[in-house]
């Protein structure tokens, strides 16, 4: 059973990745979210420009199965999400308040929690591609200096979201986190 379930077009970079950690992963296409034969994840990534039409076709498949990425997290999946690349999103398609407003740059990281997903960021200068403004089922783990959410966490149910608008993968600590803290769940 994979660990790990890619929302997207598969990518050399995240498959270079994911093997060089060890993990079994899957790249899912979009249209194919909520499809009975798909095998249960411990973590689902959507990467970033989820929302945009010119660089993915993800956006209305997650809206059609908002209920089944509830059960998933719900259910103890732990779903990491980054940012849409469009001017404004509503994250209407998760079970939890978060929308996203775009201001793409290179921004100095402020730990606003001690959470363990802060571990997402490697470095604390990075490129961001907007904030994000959580809903109060969220906490707030990092921020840009003007104190604007640039990574949450919220839990729901046995699970979590990770949302962030950081503009660069994920670390190997927080790809292997994520995965060892998620509970196997259907999508």
């Amino acid at each position: 059973m994979p660990d790990i379930a890619f929302i997207g077009e598969k990518t050399f970079l995240f498959e270079k990745l994911f093997k060089e950690l060890g993990r079994e992963y899957q790249f899912v296409d979009p249209g194919l979210l909520g499809s009975p034969f798909l095998p249960r994840f411990k973590m689902i990534i959507i990467p970033t420009g989820f929302a945009n039409p010119l660089y993915s076709r993800t956006l209305p498949a997650l809206k059609a199965c908002r209920s089944k990425i509830a059960d998933f997290v719900e259910n103890g999946g732990v779903l990491s999400v980054f940012g849409p690349l469009v001017p404004e999103h509503r994250y209407d398609w998760l079970p939890l308040t978060l929308r996203y407003v775009q201001d793409y740059r290179s921004t100095e990281l402020i730990p606003a929690s001690d959470h363990r997903c802060s571990c997402l960021a490697e470095k604390r200068s990075v490129e961001c591609d907007g904030y994000l403004i959580p809903g109060d089922r969220f906490e707030t783990v990092l921020t840009d200096p003007e104190k604007r959410a640039v990574l949450v966490v919220g839990k729901f149910g046995r699970g979590l979201i990770v949302a962030t608008t950081l503009h660069e993968f994920p670390t190997a600590e927080y790809i292997c986190w994520a995965a060892d803290e998620g509970q196997p769940a259907k999508i």
